[in-house]
Formats: structure tokens, C-alpha cells, sequence
């Protein structure tokens, strides 16, 4: 079993086997010249920012992570501390206890936003109008009412956007995705997906099974105002703002439907070219915890339509399990795709697998559509940046696929079929349904 550290520590061990050959300017002193460099700010020095981005981009000679932010101030000055030790230029790293100090820096050209999930699109939105380059790290929103001021700070500001579903960028997920595109699973008629839940983790939780519901004292290094930020403010305790709280917390997140489930709904809207849209009918159940403070979903089962008809199936784990699992050659929990097609199938599940094995070994033709291809995710970016090109990952691609586990959970908390206009980005007939896509915010952290 993987697990989230162990999967970053991966990725950026194999971004910094690939990143050099990628690099496209002219070395200086066994460097690039600081001319050509982009200065990153980093947004998040957790989980995710210090396993993965920053071992990743302070690899790469023509970068510079010159800032860092983090509501943990212990964080912040570890991640400058080791950066100036990297780099070996004392104080060139500088840490903030506030974002928008970096943002304000007219010498940061992009920024990593690697805070939770209910941070970014607030961060990105203002990171746009201050002039940045943004990575946005998965999932996009827990308020999905902010997609079109993010599409619009974007699109106004000539801003490089990348989203961070980063399979996309592996090789193998392409291959994958681009026999289905060209028909060699016949006509697609069916996707299944399913990722992980709140179970998955249990055992690094301080209170099992959804986290310690008693308020504590807040740690003298945290700036728990600054954490919570936009969300409605809750009691601090032992289990919250830690990495598990911010997938799981349902002020902070939508749980692991998005967190995870969007790597591979990335993958799933790939195949079925739907870029441009997302399902229109979603139905299924769900179950809700009653204890602790992870309450999102724990378990989900939604069915999708999308208006060309294929249907898609997200799922947590355990219930792909029993769905899913016996069509496999073998069945290990975590997260994955199956693409049904009217003359087999295809899937990254049991170490990428197939109704026949053959698949992965045809030829493509030279009429055949040919997928961009990407370095590595972070590397893509960063090429974009320079070049000004459309990313891997854009933000309309981001918003469509961010859509379905938002609409997914409306229809599993509510148990209602949801209809929804892609045209319009609102939910059909159901103003009810509607406002649980918007909740309230903390107006003193309206930053976009």
C-alpha cells in the first residue's frame, strides 16, 4: 500500500530524472542565467509543497523558489532554511506568514498554491490579478460558485495556469487515454472510477475513525485564522489541521472524492474528449459520518451521464471493490479507471491492464490522434511559463473536471438526481441543491 508521501516522494524522485533534458536555456557558470530564471513562490509547505514541489522545482537549474508562505511558521522557515542551504545563498529564501506578501513581490513571476483545498481558488484568483503565473494544486473548489471569477482573472490578467491532476503528464495514463480516443476499445460507452476514502488512512489519525472532535489548544506556531481562512471558523483540535483534517473536514474540503477521485476524473474526461463539459445528470448515495470532524463522504456511489452518453460511475474504494474488483486480474485499494468500450476494455488498475494485454503493444497510425506530451507536470509548467502556451492541464479543463465530484456529493448528500447545464454552470431546477455548491465565507478573508 502507497501511501501520499511515499507517491510525492516518487513523482519528484522521477522529476528530477527527466528535468534536466527538458530545460531549454543556455547554462552560465554550470547554472541558467538568471536572466532566463523563473522565480516561484511557494504557496503551502506541507504535505504536498515539501514532498513534492519543492524537491521537484529546486532541481531544475532555471528556477528559483525564492519565497515561501505557510500558516505553520515552523514549515515556512524549514522549507527557506533548507532552499538557502540548497541554493547556498543565505537569505535568498525568504518566509512569510502571509501569502500576499509574496504576491506583492514584483520579482516572483509564478506561484505553487500547495495550501488546502479551500484555499485555492482564493489564492489563485488573487494571484492572477497581482500578475503571477499559477499551479494549482487538486482539487480546484469547495465553493464552486468562485470558477468563473477564477476562469475570468485567468483569461483577463494572460495568466499560464496549470492544474495539478498530474497524470497526465505520465506516459503511461497518455498511451492509455489516446487508444481510447482513437477508438481501439471500439465506441466508449462506460467509465468506471473510484478512489480511496476516509478509511484509507485511518490508522494516522489521532481519534479513530473520523478524528478527535475535542478542542484543544491551538499550537503557539500555528496561525489558525490564517488556516481556516475563507472557511467558517471551527474549534482547533488535534486532527484538524493536520493533512488528513484538510482532506476530510468538510469546512476545509470535499473529502477524498475530489482529492483523489480527481486524478482520475482528469483521466476519465481525457478520454471521453469532454474537456469542454462535464455530465449532466448525477444520482447515487452516500454516507455521511456522525462522530468526529471528518465529515464529508466516507462512502459515495454516483452515476453520471454525460450528453453524449457515456455514463460514468464514481466510487469510493471499498465499494469498487465488490463493483469492480472481481473483473480485475487482481484488486489492490487505492484509486482507478476503467474506460468500457463496445470491443473491450482498458484500465490503469493491477499495474495498467486491459481485456487484452495486445493493447499496449499497438501501433499507432499516422492518421491516428497523437496526445501532447509532457516532461513531468511541474516541468510542463514551468516550460509554459516561458514559451506562454496552454499547460497540460489549463483552467477550463480544471473547472469541467473539478464539476463532477462538486455535483457528485450535492447529489449523494441530498439523494436527489441532479441535472446540470454545462452551458450555464448552474444546477437545473433545484435552488435547494444549488446553494450547497456555495457556502458561506468569512468576508475578512475575501482575498479575490
Amino acid at each position: 500500500m502507497q501511501t501520499r508521501r511515499q507517491f510525492f516522494a516518487r513523482a519528484a524522485a522521477g522529476a528530477a530524472a527527466i528535468a534536466a533534458p527538458s530545460i531549454i536555456t543556455v547554462p552560465l557558470r554550470g547554472d541558467a542565467a538568471p536572466n532566463s530564471r523563473v522565480n516561484v513562490g511557494q504557496i503551502g509547505c506541507g504535505n504536498i509543497g515539501s514532498n513534492y514541489h519543492i524537491p521537484t522545482l529546486k532541481r531544475m537549474a532555471d528556477v528559483r523558489i525564492v519565497a515561501v508562505t505557510d500558516a505553520y511558521k515552523s514549515r515556512r522557515d524549514a522549507a527557506a532554511n533548507g532552499l538557502n542551504a540548497h541554493y547556498k545563498e543565505k537569505d535568498m529564501v525568504k518566509a512569510y506568514a502571509d501569502f500576499r506578501e509574496i504576491l506583492a513581490r514584483k520579482d516572483v513571476d509564478a506561484v505553487i498554491v500547495g495550501a488546502h483545498d479551500h484555499w485555492h481558488i482564493p489564492i489563485s484568483i488573487a494571484a492572477a490579478k497581482a500578475g503571477k503565473d499559477v499551479y494549482c494544486q487538486k482539487p480546484l473548489a469547495i465553493n464552486y460558485g468562485l470558477v468563473g471569477p477564477l476562469r475570468k482573472a485567468i483569461t483577463e490578467n494572460k495568466r499560464v495556469f496549470q492544474f495539478g491532476t498530474q497524470y497526465r503528464s505520465m506516459g503511461r495514463y497518455r498511451l492509455m487515454v489516446q487508444l481510447v480516443r482513437n477508438g481501439y476499445i471500439g465506441n466508449l460507452k462506460h467509465i468506471d472510477v473510484w478512489s480511496r476514502d476516509v478509511s484509507f488512512n485511518v490508522n494516522a489519525y489521532h481519534v479513530k475513525p473520523y478524528g478527535s472532535a475535542a478542542e484543544a489548544p491551538v499550537p503557539a506556531d500555528l496561525d489558525f485564522d490564517m488556516w481556516m481562512g475563507p472557511s467558517e471558523m471551527a474549534p482547533y483540535t488535534v486532527d484538524r489541521c493536520t493533512c488528513w483534517g484538510g482532506y476530510h473536514c468538510p469546512e476545509t474540503s470535499l473529502g477524498f472524492i475530489a482529492g483523489c477521485a480527481i486524478h482520475e476524473l482528469g483521466i476519465a474526461q481525457w478520454g471521453n474528449k469532454s474537456d469542454d463539459t462535464s455530465p449532466v445528470s448525477y444520482k447515487g448515495t452516500g454516507l455521511v459520518p456522525k462522530e468526529g470532524i471528518f465529515r464529508t463522504l466516507a462512502r459515495w456511489d454516483v452515476m453520471c451521464r454525460y450528453a453524449n452518453g457515456v455514463t460514468l460511475r464514481l466510487m469510493d474504494h471499498r465499494t469498487a471493490r465488490e463493483a469492480v474488483g472481481p473483473k480485475l486480474p487482481k484488486w489492490h485499494d487505492g484509486d482507478g479507471t476503467i474506460f468500457h468500450g463496445t470491443k473491450g476494455w482498458i484500465s490503469d488498475a493491477s499495474g495498467f491492464c486491459a481485456s487484452d494485454q495486445k493493447l499496449w503493444k499497438t501501433p499507432f497510425t499516422s492518421s491516428d490522434e497523437q496526445l501532447p506530451v509532457s516532461p513531468e507536470h511541474n516541468r510542463n509548467f514551468i516550460d509554459c511559463v516561458k514559451s506562454r502556451k496552454e499547460t497540460m492541464c489549463p483552467v477550463e479543463m480544471a473547472i469541467r473536471c473539478d464539476a463532477i465530484p462538486n455535483l457528485a456529493t450535492v447529489a449523494a448528500r441530498t439523494g436527489r438526481e441532479i441535472h446540470w447545464d454545462p452551458a450555464k454552470e448552474e444546477i437545473v431546477s433545484d435552488a435547494e441543491a444549488a446553494k450547497l455548491l456555495t457556502p458561506p465565507v468569512r468576508e475578512k478573508w475575501r482575498v479575490w
